[in-house]
């Protein structure tokens, strides 16, 4: 079985340069979101500083990564569950259950995370004839995709690189053709070989008549999903839309080892001697000329010195501390917070977690900032997981002979829930406008509901107006 954070089994590359250099800087993007950057951050200093200050430096430090902070502040639309509805109806029975037993709404704000970082990422459904639905993420650097030519950013060709104990490295491989839809493709193909090998892994032959993932009326569809974290509608991948950040957050890597090597090695008076000997550092035997003596004195010992030539003075001194660590940190941590700001963070929205108003290792943002960020990923978000809920409701229909729609799929997201506080001056100011003639009755029912639909606004005031004439009537 593949785990993707082992490391004694590496993909093989793709299938061109523009994949290969893709799928690297993916894979370098997983590693710091996963914490599994040591090493990429260890071959940035030795590249900044050369293999020999680097070994002087110690350990790479990858204790302070801004990219994991910026996603996971800014994956905010999935904190409170969303409401899932066709048309004005939410889903109910027996399929709503199996979604949340798939744990699909719990796992979606690291999976938001991810998409943000890595800028795409997709889901894979399926469904078993029992009614379980599974959902498996798929990152960008294990897929090989065909894009739509009417729609750049939807695939129809998917290749879904995995791995396989019998086989090694495989594809499956799933394309549906625009010029023959009628003719879709589901194979299981070997890299090593790119021999077929369909029948040996999945027990028989998909394509063609045979493809399994359909809709009622016999459409194929691809059982893939793939999310973006922005899309202009004119490519599949915007890998490099976060370059800079990506380049930002090592570089801050490197500044963050030299602090703590001049924690280690330069906040404290560097000491030197001249015709001076400390007892115990020659060996018996040996004078002081016969040898390089070093001593490694802390700051915090007291040595024992004597003179190593009669008549001359000898001398103990010491320089100053050849850092200042408060300074220095100062200094990153500022970095920090404009990497976090050039990423796209409102200052203003931006409030500093920690024992000191200069602290950049913790950036958080506040609960409105958390709700514009919700705001802003929400269209994006939205069209994809409407597909995704699409798909799963084909998928079930054809594992359990299900009658379910298959297509009209609303979310509604919810909007993190306010402080009694911002509760209290939102109510105020909506109570205002209204008695200024500024504001609706339902438009204020939306402003007090974030997320409602104004249909759904107007139902809840009937719904709440008919209760008061019913309450009224003796």
């Amino acid at each position: 079985m593949y785990h993707t954070d082992s490391l004694y089994i590496i993909p093989p590359p793709g299938d061109d340069l523009g994949e290969l250099t893709r799928w690297e800087h993916s894979r370098l993007v997983r590693r710091m979101l996963d914490g599994a950057w040591e090493q990429d951050l260890q071959n940035r200093v030795a590249r900044e500083v050369g293999r020999e200050r680097a070994d002087a430096w110690g350990v790479a430090k990858t204790t302070s990564m801004p990219l994991v902070s910026i996603c996971r502040e800014t994956a905010a639309l999935y904190l409170t569950e969303p409401e899932v509805r066709v048309g004005d109806t939410p889903i109910y029975g027996p399929f709503a259950q199996a979604i949340t037993a798939s744990g699909l709404w719990p796992r979606m704000p690291r999976f938001q995370a991810m998409t943000i970082g890595l800028r795409e990422c997709a889901w894979r459904v399926s469904v078993l004839p029992t009614g379980e639905i599974q959902y498996r993420p798929v990152f960008p650097d294990l897929m090989i995709c065909e894009a739509m030519d009417d729609q750049p950013d939807v695939p129809h060709s998917v290749k879904e690189l995995r791995y396989r104990d019998d086989y090694g490295w495989c594809y499956d491989y799933l394309c549906i053709e625009a010029s023959d839809p009628a003719s879709p493709l589901y194979r299981v193909l070997q890299v090593s070989t790119g021999a077929d090998i369909s029948i040996e892994v999945l027990g028989g032959d998909f394509s063609g008549a045979n493809y399994p993932y359909r809709r009622s009326d016999g459409t194929p569809i691809l059982p893939y999903v793939l999310y973006h974290a922005e899309s202009l509608g004119d490519r599949l991948w915007n890998w490099r839309g976060n370059w800079e950040t990506v380049q930002a957050c090592l570089n801050n890597g490197v500044l963050t080892t030299y602090l703590n090597h001049c924690i280690r090695d330069a906040s404290h008076p560097q000491r030197y001697t001249l015709d001076c000997a400390f007892v115990g550092a020659i060996p018996a035997g040996m004078d002081s000329f016969s040898q390089r003596v070093e001593v490694i004195a802390d700051p915090a010992v007291i040595m024992r010195a004597e003179s190593t030539q009669e008549g001359r003075q000898p001398m103990i001194g010491q320089f100053q501390a050849g850092a200042n660590p408060v300074e220095l940190e100062g200094v990153i941590s500022s970095i920090a917070n404009r990497i976090a700001i050039d990423a796209g963070l409102p200052p203003a929205d931006i409030q500093r977690m920690g024992g000191t108003a200069r602290s950049g290792y913790a950036i958080a943002l506040s609960n409105e900032g958390k709700r514009a960020a919700a705001r802003r990923y929400a269209p994006v978000f939205r069209r994809a997981d409407e597909q995704l809920m699409s798909t799963t409701a084909v998928l079930y229909n054809r594992a359990t002979g299900s009658a379910l729609p298959e297509l009209g799929y609303q979310i509604t997201y919810k909007d993190l829930p306010l402080s009694p506080e911002e509760l209290q001056a939102r109510r105020a100011n909506v109570i205002e406008l209204m008695g200024a003639g500024l504001l609706s009755r339902t438009r204020a029912y939306m402003e007090l509901n974030p997320g409602m639909t104004e249909a759904s606004a107007v139902n809840e005031l009937a719904r709440i107006d008919a209760e008061r004439l019913r309450m009224s009537i003796p």
